[in-house]
């Protein structure tokens, strides 16, 4: 089983439903954790730069989830394929105008009307912003600190 910070762990207390798409995946740490606990069944690992996709297929391959999770390398959205069915969104550890910037290129993979689930580390506004623009409705928010 994989471990995972604080941080990440409260991600995925909100991941809904059977497929996850995790942009940054951040070495596939959080797909890993969601399918070995049952969060979800399948996941995509985003990554924009070679250097983490690498380490992500690294990682779910030792973890012997190449069925489950598919790594992809690309920008943003734009690993999700218009005919998958993602029930979930996370865009986590970056500042809020990039997430924003990130949902707003990629706003035609929202159709489906996944979750998302976002965690900015500095300036949320333009993510509030956005979100109404999107007919999202925040549901819950959560403030916490890592590593001071």
């Amino acid at each position: 089983m994989i471990q995972i910070n604080q941080r990440l762990k409260k991600v995925s207390e909100y991941i809904k439903g059977d497929y996850l798409a995790d942009i940054g995946s951040d070495h596939a740490y959080l797909p890993i954790y969601a399918i070995e606990n049952n969060l979800t069944a399948r996941a995509i690992a985003g990554e924009v730069i070679r250097g983490p996709f690498d380490a992500s297929v690294k990682n779910v391959r030792a973890h012997g989830l190449e069925s489950v999770i598919s790594v992809e390398l690309g920008d943003g959205l734009t690993v999700i394929k218009t005919d998958n069915a993602i029930t979930s969104i996370t865009i986590c550890g970056m500042g809020g105008p990039l997430i924003t910037k990130i949902l707003r290129a990629g706003q035609e993979k929202l159709t489906n009307r996944p979750r998302l689930i976002l965690q900015s580390n500095i300036q949320s506004q333009p993510i509030r912003v956005l979100l109404q623009q999107l007919n999202y409705t925040i549901v819950d928010e959560v403030l916490m600190t890592e590593k001071g």
